[in-house]
């Protein structure tokens, strides 16, 4: 039986803005059905250009038993069109949605999408792989775990299933199937496309629960950690076969154990990996741990700081102290990693006020980030944040789903102290304070190393421009 496995376009991709990762979540489910004996294949319309009659050429030329759709919140709507023209042109073709806005929402997203047939919602690998063996056979199946589908009107959600305790039954992802063709913009911000990187888990799911991260939607609150001899095969075969220069380390929060984390420097050191980077929490380093981590070749650590207030990152569960991501920050421009990256939120809780935010723009301007990340609030479906700003309706009738993007759009939803133009005034003014002061320019001019590290650069800050005129010329912006 041959599966078809699709990413649906990304619109803001063309901006140059967001990181192009690849669909490594496709190429886990790819292999594991490889595993079993299916046939599969994976279109990343994030790369390739999606044209309906190509679309269908590819149907007729493939002719899959199955189309599988991983969609977030703000592609579904692009996921349900593709998913329309499959069932209107052969109806034969099962079509199944699964992702972070499936897994949120199952009911909903089949009710509101009819022309998806089943719908996978959790961890996907088991339960796509048996709903596959059902349809192959021709059985009944009312007992997949992790499985919503119709019985006429009826919407039937089947008992959540159990995550998959010992992660290294599952292959290494099936990458051949994945797109080489180079996208707009870079694989991690700091870093030029034209590094040969790949995305490498380590582990899945995180145990903090911020209140605003769908994660929880596909993982819970749980983290499963590879065992390190597989972590080490893995990077082993890249670097072999595929020429990897660059690691981008996809866990949720890296050192989350510290002397495993250490061991995987170990593993990077022993392997001359010649570079790559992570993301992790400020109160889950040291300055020996990040010390370790440069000298194996950590050219950037991004910490999740959200606000620059103590009383928001309590309210949203990251309760670490301004002094623990100073200390952070300091000690890892100390010992030596090139990028330190500081991701901040504009309305991560719906109370923020001007003074919070004042304190937000102090902790950006204050500390010597490299790069930082101003994004307005998403309140995601399946998210503490969205059931929150749901309840007091500052979610906006005419909001669609389309519209849930941190960059690019207004919001459709606006907060206690802010209207929706106020959101964006804020994450534009914030970005331009850092990004455009003098002081910052003749730093990023000195510490060029390279004419591809500059002409990067130069890239992702006209890609920044064109962003941020665009929504002046849209006077969407007071």
């Amino acid at each position: 039986m041959k599966i078809l496995l699709i990413r649906p376009a990304n619109p803001l991709q063309s901006l140059g803005l967001l990181p192009h990762t690849k669909p490594t979540n496709l190429a886990y489910l790819a292999a594991y059905l490889l595993e079993h004996g299916f046939k599969v294949k994976i279109v990343d319309y994030e790369i390739d250009v999606y044209t309906e009659s190509y679309f269908i050429e590819l149907l007729k030329r493939e002719a899959p038993d199955v189309v599988g759709i991983s969609c977030i919140t703000s592609v579904i709507r692009s996921g349900a069109m593709m998913s329309n023209v499959v069932k209107s042109l052969f109806p034969e073709i099962v079509t199944v949605v699964g992702g972070a806005h499936a897994s949120a929402l199952p009911k909903q997203t089949l009710r509101e999408f009819p022309s998806f047939d089943y719908l996978v919602y959790g961890e996907g690998e088991e339960s796509l792989l048996e709903l596959c063996r059902c349809i192959e056979e021709g059985n009944p199946i009312i007992d997949v775990e992790g499985l919503a589908y119709r019985d006429g009107a009826e919407i039937i959600q089947n008992p959540k299933r159990n995550l998959i305790e010992d992660l290294d039954t599952i292959p290494f992802p099936a990458r051949f199937l994945l797109s080489n063709k180079k996208q707009k913009g870079y694989s991690s911000k700091g870093f030029s496309n034209k590094l040969n990187s790949a995305d490498l888990f380590t582990a899945r799911g995180c145990s903090y629960g911020c209140t605003f991260c769908a994660i929880q939607s596909v993982f819970c609150k749980r983290v499963r950690f590879r065992d390190l001899k597989f972590v080490k095969k893995e990077l082993d075969q890249l670097m072999r076969d595929e020429g990897v220069e660059h690691i981008v380390i996809a866990d949720d929060t890296f050192s989350l154990d510290e002397s495993r984390a250490m061991a995987i420097c170990g593993i990077f050191l022993e392997a001359g990996l010649r570079s790559w980077n992570c993301e992790t929490r400020v109160d889950k380093v040291s300055k020996r741990l990040l010390k370790m981590m440069a000298e194996s070749g950590c050219r950037k650590v991004t910490f999740g700081i959200e606000s620059g207030s103590q009383r928001i990152r309590n309210l949203i569960n990251k309760g670490f102290s301004s002094q623990e991501i100073e200390q952070a920050v300091c000690w890892a421009k100390e010992v030596g990693i090139e990028h330190v990256e500081g991701n901040f939120i504009i309305g991560v809780d719906p109370s923020e006020t001007s003074g919070d935010i004042d304190m937000t723009r102090n902790m950006i301007c204050s500390l010597p980030w490299t790069i930082v990340s101003v994004a307005v609030v998403v309140p995601f479906p399946g998210t503490a944040l969205y059931r929150q700003m749901k309840a007091k309706s500052f979610l906006h009738k005419d909001a669609d789903w389309n519209d849930f993007e941190m960059f690019g759009k207004t919001p459709k939803w606006h907060t206690e102290n802010f209207s929706e133009k106020d959101l964006i005034m804020l994450q534009r003014k914030l970005t331009k304070e850092f990004f455009l002061r003098p002081s910052y320019l003749l730093k990023r001019l000195l510490a060029f190393k390279s004419w591809s590290d500059m002409v990067s650069w130069f890239l992702a800050g006209h890609a920044y421009l064109q962003w941020y005129f665009k929504i002046r010329s849209k006077g969407k912006v007071l």
